[in-house]
């Protein structure tokens, strides 16, 4: 909740302000600059093969479905013209401090069940897991040497690896997965692993599919080219029909569709044309982003590419980056059980503290974005996880300090 629906003074004394500390070294601060980077380490990425399964070598295009982060982390490695490439990627497996294998598990469930419109599982593990890990695991190795704990791969979809089930042969390795939840019922479910994955960004139909880009609507400081702001909250979603002890969202659209809708500065629908969600992006202030069937929300994303303050509802999430970046600036929590009070509590909110998560979002909240610093984050996740704090990679068995200066 934000600060701002706390009582105001409740005390006899009048309060008072001090004069400001002076600033610290920048290597004392949290956040820390991201662009610096925390480890300078290796990747080796497989190369797609024919023993991978057959659908990993027919280039079957996108099919425009929200699990693509998948693809997109994995050209971003792949292309030799890209930063990511030049900075953690090599060609020898034999230097490399991780190893990346490029399962499209996502992708494979998505053109099955959606393009091919088969139901079940599409035989997923005997035509794609199963000879994805045999690859890995019997042509190469590098996952025997450590047991898979320097391997990399992304489950993007709600329940990360439980498509699978060969699941148990994929258990060491680091997953990249877009659900992060403290909940203690989906870690016994093996759905989050809370220390041994990297919770990242989920792509958005609007900035990863369609592509549109914010910086034609947007000045460069987030503030629209053309009019204001003007739009207090917006929500676009389905299932207009929750009820208010229905577990999806755990009931909170109940009251976006049954209440909060009625508020004349509020833009909220089951959706809204293309054009018509892009313009409501610019003008709004705020945007509802509560859990569906899970906590992550892919519109989160399209909001902090537009400018606009994240309400995250969703008791429990684990944000992408948290140990990097100080999502509590930008982003406004309110609690389930406070859910009702949701309009109350945005317009207590000072128009002061509103610009200051405003500017964060696009200053600090968009370095997350997939297309923006994401792989400089996972591997500050990944440098942490394998101790390389400080440390650049010559080879795997030889690593050098980096240069301390603050000012690189």
């Amino acid at each position: 909740m934000s600060t701002a629906t706390l009582e105001k003074n409740p005390t006899p004394f009048k309060p008072i302000t001090l004069d400001p500390l002076p600033p610290q070294n920048e290597i004392y601060t949290w956040p820390f600059n991201i662009r610096r980077p925390l480890c300078m380490p290796k990747i080796f990425v497989y190369p797609d093969s024919p023993r991978m399964g057959e659908f990993q070598v027919t280039r079957v295009p996108f099919t425009g479905t929200d699990y693509i982060s998948e693809e997109i982390l994995l050209k971003q490695l792949r292309d030799k013209e890209s930063d990511v490439y030049k900075n953690y990627v090599t060609e020898n497996p034999e230097e490399a401090d991780f190893f990346y294998i490029p399962f499209l598990g996502a992708k494979y469930l998505s053109d099955c069940q959606q393009r091919q419109n088969m139901k079940g599982d599409c035989d997923v593990d005997e035509k794609y897991a199963v000879p994805m890990m045999n690859f890995v695991q019997q042509d190469y190795p590098y996952w025997n040497r450590s047991s898979g704990k320097d391997h990399i791969m992304v489950h993007p979809m709600d329940e990360a690896s439980l498509y699978y089930k060969s699941k148990d042969r994929m258990q060491n390795a680091t997953f990249l997965t877009t659900v992060g939840d403290r909940r203690v019922i989906h870690s016994y479910d093996g759905r989050t692993r809370r220390y041994e994955d990297i919770v990242i960004p989920s792509a958005n139909a609007l900035l990863n599919i369609q592509n549109v880009s914010p910086s034609h609507y947007l000045r460069e400081d987030g503030q629209p080219k053309a009019g204001r702001r003007d739009i207090f909250v917006l929500f676009a979603g389905h299932d207009q029909d929750v009820k208010p002890d229905d577990g999806y969202s755990g009931g909170v659209r109940s009251l976006l569709f049954n209440g909060f809708n009625l508020q004349p500065d509020y833009k909220i629908a089951s959706k809204f044309s293309d054009q018509e969600h892009t313009e409501f992006l610019t003008r709004a202030k705020y945007g509802f982003a509560p859990r569906g069937y899970t906590h992550d929300a892919t519109r989160i994303w399209e909001y902090i590419a537009f400018g606009v303050v994240p309400v995250v509802i969703a008791d429990g999430i684990i944000e992408p980056f948290e140990d990097d970046l100080d999502w509590d600036s930008f982003i406004v929590r309110i609690r389930r059980q406070d859910a009702h009070k949701m309009d109350v509590i945005l317009r207590s909110i000072s128009t002061e503290e509103y610009e200051s998560k405003r500017q964060a979002v696009w200053n600090h909240g968009r370095q997350a974005l997939l297309d923006h610093d994401a792989w400089n984050l996972i591997v500050r996740g990944l440098c942490r996880k394998a101790h390389l704090e400080g440390l650049q990679t010559i080879d795997r068995e030889q690593h050098v300090f980096m240069s301390n200066d603050p000012t690189l």
